[in-house]
């Protein structure tokens, strides 16, 4: 998609919102620069494809790219798995084997969840990164590596290096440049675009013969959470595909999870809507955008807070900010700090509103 709009598609990668043409910038940067790069995601985000993309829009580009998922391994199997073993060096080692850093070379070495790795592994790595070698197992001498090692986790890094499960020096190697990947959650825009593309993809696939999704049921795929991702979002359209053969794809076609949280979330909203302070509006649905009553704004009782669309950013906060003192029972030390702010801070806000 060119002219007005950005392009949408880019390599096998697709989106137009900001976060994912955010990404698509840095896997540019990253393509031109052969530096480490560390890409985070949630599962389902497509780290590899990112990863992929890097490399053929690399100068490796016609070398391999060889993907390593070290969270399938035994972590006793890391080590033999990524730098070989020579003959005899263990039971059952009757021959040399080529490790996955021998397989990459003058190409690309994709490392997908290296928190999985151990002490030992990581060690290991570090020492390639360094120096350029490594040594098989059973091995007498270095060898040298020409590879590029891209590497992927779905944990937050600095999380991993306070709970002892990354090294410190390690992660400094590896995210020289960091590629955050965005949940499907938080660019839903993309999601009609996406369902379109894999509708194609799998038409091809399985010489069906669908004329698409109904308005009803590309509603309640832009209403889920996607807690899968891109990859959940796939899976959902290969079935509904295969399960539909022809026609428009309807609602029954949709995995049950998918309908049930559309409904569970109008029901509590039909059922918990409530208004904070005594001045709340009869009814919510006729009062108009901007005009609450002073001290009140829209929101579910519990734990969820529900604001229509066309508050500003102040009213939001002062929203959020109620519904905190409300969960805290008016208790503003323990609301201040759940906030992460200062009492006084909040005491401000409240004068500013004329709440205090």
């Amino acid at each position: 998609m060119q002219g007005g709009t950005r392009k949408y598609q880019y390599g096998s990668l697709i989106g137009n919102s900001p976060r994912i043409q955010n990404v698509f910038a840095f896997i540019d940067k990253a393509a031109r620069a052969e530096i480490p790069v560390l890409i985070v995601g949630e599962t389902g985000t497509g780290k590899e494809l990112v990863a992929r993309e890097i490399h053929q829009r690399s100068r490796r580009r016609t070398g391999p790219f060889v993907p390593v998922n070290t969270g399938a391994l035994p972590k006793e199997l890391i080590a033999s798995e990524l730098f070989g073993y020579a003959r005899g060096s263990f039971t059952g080692a009757t021959e040399t084997k080529q490790g996955r850093f021998s397989e990459a070379r003058k190409g690309t070495l994709f490392l997908d969840e290296i928190s999985t790795m151990d002490e030992i592994a990581q060690t290991s790595l570090l020492r390639v990164l360094e120096t350029h070698k490594f040594r098989q197992i059973g091995g007498k001498r270095d060898l040298s590596v020409d590879v590029r090692i891209i590497t992927a986790t779905n944990m937050d890094p600095r999380r991993g290096v306070r709970e002892g499960i990354f090294r410190q020096d390690l992660l400094q190697r590896l995210q020289v440049l960091k590629i955050a990947l965005p949940p499907l959650r938080r660019r839903k825009g993309d999601i009609k675009l996406l369902v379109p593309y894999f509708l194609d993809l799998f038409q091809q696939e399985f010489g069906t013969s669908v004329e698409g999704f109904s308005h009803e049921t590309l509603a309640l795929l832009r209403d889920y959470d996607w807690p899968g991702n891109v990859r959940e979002l796939k899976n959902v359209v290969a079935q509904a595909v295969v399960m539909a053969e022809s026609g428009q794809i309807t609602p029954e076609y949709l995995p049950s999870r998918i309908c049930s949280q559309s409904q569970q979330q109008d029901e509590l909203e039909e059922s918990s809507l409530q208004t904070l302070g005594p001045k709340a509006p009869q009814s919510l649905a006729a009062t108009p955008l901007g005009s609450y009553p002073g001290d009140t704004l829209p929101i579910v009782a519990a734990e969820g807070l529900f604001l229509p669309l066309g508050l500003s950013l102040e009213e939001v906060e002062r929203a959020y900010v109620l519904k905190m003192l409300a969960v805290c029972g008016n208790n503003k030390t323990l609301a201040a700090k759940r906030l992460g702010t200062s009492r006084k801070s909040l005491y401000d806000r409240l004068k500013r509103w004329g709440l205090e």
